[in-house]
């Protein structure tokens, strides 16, 4: 071959190297850029899952302590009134019983007053 062709294959080859080069970092940032969408996007949604989580478990929690406190606040009328009926009723007694509780009694106190010398 002459050196003339010889140096144009060449040149088209070195051409050609150059363009593949280009196109292959190009592609490699778009999948940079594509890739670090994805990662945001994917930390956006573990995101929203940790709240919508949280947030369930602070419905069932607070559903799992409304059930306690009815449940308690039944168990306090049965015994406030119910116990000390059927103690009324299951104890023989020749002076009568009286019975004056309440579900929720309040206390009232009255201050006392003192005098100091």
């Amino acid at each position: 071959m002459s050196p003339a062709l010889d140096n144009k294959v060449w040149g088209w080859l070195l051409a050609a190297c150059f363009t593949v080069l280009i196109g292959c970092c190009i592609l490699t940032v778009n999948a940079h850029i594509t890739l670090n969408e994805y990662q945001a996007t994917r930390s956006q949604d573990i995101a929203m899952m940790r709240q919508e989580i949280v947030r369930t478990s602070l419905a069932q929690s607070d559903s799992f302590r409304m059930q306690i406190n009815n449940g308690n606040e039944q168990l306090k009328q049965y015994i406030d009134i119910q116990v000390p009926l059927k103690a009324r009723d299951a104890i023989y007694s020749i002076s009568p019983i009286n019975i004056n509780q309440t579900a929720n009694p309040t206390t009232t106190v009255s201050p006392s007053t003192t005098k100091s010398k």
